[in-house]
């Protein structure tokens, strides 16, 4: 197996190393900067490949975002504490990956900063781990006998299956087919015998991976 080790360069601050992880392994990046209440983010990746970022904290809270493509994303700061990115360690010919990251308040930029991380191994890079991205549905939250639709995108043919489920996992409708590279549409009709006023789940299980959403139906 490969190790990795990624090494943080910070504009401002100290640098920060972390500590080796395996390809395919989970990684945590320190931005060395405390949130300030509603403070607007924007984070860009400049090579999501290397680093793919899925999750933010704040102080040990897990941030609700928005993503643009694969490699930006924008959020509001919610809870006080040190910012932390959360994110997989990919492999692939390229062994950098700068994240930028500003912050925004009252129209005005009070963070403009860039992280670099760096990944090195003790043999030849292996090829790229391959991923897919879903969006969130629009409208949402949807009435009964209306429609809702979500975008995803599959870098690779292959088979898709989508599944709406429950809060606890329960399917209770499943839908799969195989599907060219691209971006697609997936459109669904929640009827009123089945889907009560209340959360629910959508599922994305690709050859990339498994992707969940929450969506919400209205009374």
């Amino acid at each position: 197996m490969i190790a990795f080790f990624f090494i943080l360069i910070c504009m401002f601050g100290n640098a920060t190393a972390q500590q080796p992880i395996q390809v395919g392994q989970r990684g945590i990046v320190d931005a060395m900067i405390v949130n300030q209440d509603s403070m607007r983010y924007a984070l860009k990746v400049s090579n999501p490949t290397v680093f793919y970022v899925d999750t933010i904290s704040i102080g040990g809270i897990v941030q609700t975002f928005t993503r643009i493509g694969t490699d930006s994303i924008e959020w509001i700061g919610n809870g006080s504490g040190m910012i932390r990115f959360h994110g997989l360690a990919l492999s692939g010919s390229d062994s950098s990956s700068v994240i930028q990251l500003q912050g925004f308040k009252n129209d005005s930029t009070y963070i403009d900063t860039s992280l670099t991380i760096r990944i090195s191994s003790n043999q030849s890079p292996l090829p790229y781990v391959r991923f897919s991205t879903l969006s969130a549905n629009v409208p949402n939250p949807v009435m009964r006998g209306e429609a809702t639709e979500w975008t995803y995108t599959l870098d690779k043919q292959g088979m898709v299956t989508m599944s709406i489920i429950t809060l606890d996992g329960r399917i209770l409708e499943e839908f799969s087919i195989l599907q060219n590279a691209g971006r697609h549409v997936f459109r669904f009709i929640p009827n009123a015998y089945t889907y009560h006023p209340g959360v629910y789940g959508m599922r994305l299980i690709t050859g990339q991976g498994i992707f969940h959403t929450l969506w919400n139906v209205s009374p």
